[in-house]
């Protein structure tokens, strides 16, 4: 990204921060009853100034990380709570106004909600100026093993990843080798300043498992504080792990840690807000639906109507999934195990905290052994009721994990909220294919 469009990214950051949080405020003291309106404008104005100091402080204008994951979010809540305490400091020392509580707790409320949807609205934006071409950084990837094309396949969406890979460096390929989607060995590292220099790069991903040594020491030494390049260090284990690793310290010792769970934190929060809040309604709505099935199966299987499969959970961890049972060449059973209605079941499991609503397959345990190459990245998250395999055309379990891989790694609430309106397109649609049989 060029230093122009840092800047104009920086600006309207702050433009948007405080827009928000000038909205949240107002609109505390003109909805609450209790509230004088007027009196508080001034302490307002007053009170504006903190937000984006508090912000900065609290890294939301670092244009290296901001506007990527959902953890932001939670920093945004933060800085705003800082900000409430900051306008009862400033307050009690000008001594203009005493705040009421009903409008501190509004205007908390309100700020958290304007500024987070001020920084939604911002990502949109910035992702339409990414696929127009702008506020763009282009990189090279040090290393062209697998985790070296892992990586250039995550960047690939450059709208989402802000980066365009134009190619490789490579300690033990010859320049020119293709490596894939239409990217090729540039050169070898020692060449990397002349490379960037011809091609425009401004940042370096190096996979120090991929590299020599001595390569790795001599990128380090040479350019770790570089003005024109910027160096990033990917860890290892990218191609095995999805989890977020974070740095704990012990005596001044950066020591990496790697969570079990994909989802931790503010991200854990908003994932079972979803699944609690949308799978009850789903719940509700399918209730009539599976009564009625349960009605015919009893009379039509005169038998059990649930069946239980061991099934691997978050962890690995093995759990037993309820299903319908359906018996072949009955009536109606095909179209039930079509349109997914044997699956309903499952969503009980959402409120025992063994699924979610959108997630991998739930992976049977007799074929672990199939998926264990997998099952370090998949089982970082509960397996869903619906999910990716259940909306995206596969045609291979190499396809249906590059998706589910994908999922885990990319994951966004927007994300499942996505594949939750697809999945109901999807049993619409096959239902009408059915009636167009009929």
């Amino acid at each position: 990204m060029s230093r122009r469009g840092q800047y104009l990214l920086f600006t309207a950051l702050v433009i948007a921060d405080t827009v928000g949080a000038a909205a949240g405020l107002l609109l505390a003291a003109y909805f609450l009853p209790s509230v004088d309106f007027m009196r508080y404008l001034n302490a307002i104005q007053y009170g504006l100034i903190a937000y984006p100091i508090l912000f900065a402080a609290l890294r939301l204008y670092d244009l290296e990380t901001v506007l990527e994951d959902s953890q932001e979010y939670a920093t945004v809540a933060t800085g705003c709570t800082y900000a409430i305490i900051a306008l009862i400091v400033i307050n009690a020392v000008m001594r203009r106004l005493d705040f009421e509580p009903i409008w501190l707790l509004g205007g908390w409320a309100g700020t958290v909600f304007m500024v987070a949807l001020a920084r939604f609205s911002m990502r949109r934006v910035v992702r339409y100026f990414r696929s127009q071409g702008h506020l763009i950084t282009r990189a090279v990837i040090i290393g062209a093993d697998e985790q070296g094309r892992t990586i250039a396949r995550q960047f690939k969406s450059v709208a989402d990843s802000g980066v365009r890979v134009v190619g490789f460096l490579d300690d033990f390929l010859p320049a020119g080798t293709h490596v894939q989607d239409g990217l090729t060995v540039l050169g070898h590292p020692g060449a990397l300043s002349d490379i960037a220099q011809e091609h425009r790069v401004a940042e370096v991903v190096v996979v120090p498992g991929a590299v020599a040594w001595e390569t790795f020491q001599e990128i380090l030494e040479r350019y770790a504080f570089a003005d024109t390049l910027k160096i990033r260090l990917s860890p290892g284990y990218y191609d095995l792990l999805a989890t977020t690793p974070r740095v704990a310290h012990r005596n001044f010792v950066p020591l990496i840690v790697i969570d079990s769970a994909r989802l931790t934190g503010f991200d854990l929060l908003l994932k079972i807000v979803i699944d609690y809040g949308i799978g009850i309604l789903a719940s509700i709505l399918t209730l009539p639906i599976m009564l009625l099935v349960m009605l015919w199966l009893r009379i039509v299987n005169q038998g059990a109507i649930f069946q239980t499969r061991k099934v691997l959970g978050l962890g690995g961890k093995i759990f037993d999934a309820t299903f319908f049972r359906l018996e072949a060449n009955k009536p109606l059973s095909n179209f039930i195990r079509n349109t997914a209605l044997d699956h309903l079941p499952l969503l009980f499991h959402i409120f025992f905290g063994q699924m979610s609503l959108i997630g991998p397959r739930p992976i049977p345990q007799e074929k672990r052994g199939e998926y264990q190459r997998w099952l370090s990245t998949i089982a970082t998250v509960k397996p869903g009721v619906s999910g990716p395999w259940a909306v995206v055309p596969v045609s291979s379990l190499e396809e249906e994990m590059r998706a589910s891989i994908f999922y885990v790694r990319n994951w966004t609430i927007w994300l499942d909220l996505q594949i939750m309106a697809q999945t109901v397109l999807v049993i619409l649609r096959r239902r009408w294919e059915r009636l167009a049989e009929g």
